[in-house]
């Protein structure tokens, strides 16, 4: 069996984050192994807040990780104080990475600051931010389809790789930019539902995993994704993903 790592937060409610990521690999054919840099404060009334582990303890948790396990391919999220770690690592193992460069919260409390975290963008293998991200990564607003594609093309050309840029918060169609732009968009479900974009960046792994190419497995896990929003929980705060 292929055993898929998610390094990033842990959120209580299994809705987004470390645990959201296992959930996904194992609903995908795949062994989720996780290592957590942060313990975050939520539930479904909101982000309270989070307090970062030490560089040290996740060194720690990752040392005990790859002794066991063939680790290959790898999902990142939220990174806390371990930026650098998480770099060191990628490196010295080969990780073929999807990182989600996670930036704020939904209430606008600080996740990730872009400083802290521009070298791991330019060793991933395909970052996924959504539309607010791209515009903070890009410097540009994004108000429509072709400022999408604008970002993109900036983000490629600083960072290289491959880049995502989720839809959700415009029609819904998501833009992947590699040697190419490529499109892909189902109907948008108008639903608050949390932790979408952690269950679309961990299917993105799973498919690639798989051994599909990016361009299939960017409409696979949007496909994953669109069934995941349809059968989401409803609760009194948002919509959690199943």
């Amino acid at each position: 069996m292929e055993y898929l790592l998610s390094i990033a937060g842990l959120d209580p409610t299994s809705g987004a984050g470390l645990i959201r990521d296992i959930i996904t690999f194992r609903k995908l054919g795949f062994y989720g192994l996780g290592v957590a840099t942060a313990i975050t404060y939520q539930n479904t009334s909101g982000f309270v807040g989070f307090e970062s582990l030490s560089e040290e303890i996740v060194e720690r948790e990752l040392k005990a990780i790859i002794e066991d396990f063939p680790i290959r391919f790898v999902k990142v999220g939220m990174l806390g104080s371990s930026v650098d770690l998480v770099v060191k690592f990628a490196k010295e193992y080969d990780w073929f990475v999807i990182f989600d460069p996670l930036l704020a919260a939904k209430n606008g409390m600080l996740i990730n600051r872009i400083e802290d975290i521009e070298s791991l963008l330019k060793i991933a293998d395909v970052i996924t931010p959504n539309v607010p991200e791209a515009e903070k990564l890009a410097g540009i607003k994004i108000k429509n389809e072709k400022d999408v594609i604008s970002a993109g093309k900036i983000l490629t050309h600083k960072y290289g790789k491959y880049v995502i840029i989720k839809g959700g918060h415009l029609s819904g169609r998501d833009y992947l930019f590699g040697d190419e732009v490529k499109s892909y968009g189902m109907p948008k479900i108008n639903k608050i539902v949390h932790g979408t974009g952690c269950a679309y960046s961990s299917a993105l792994l799973s498919f690639i995993a798989k051994g599909m190419r990016i361009e299939e497995a960017f409409v696979e896990a949007r496909k994953f994704l669109q069934e995941e929003i349809k059968n989401a929980i409803d609760t009194e705060g948002y919509s959690l993903l199943p």
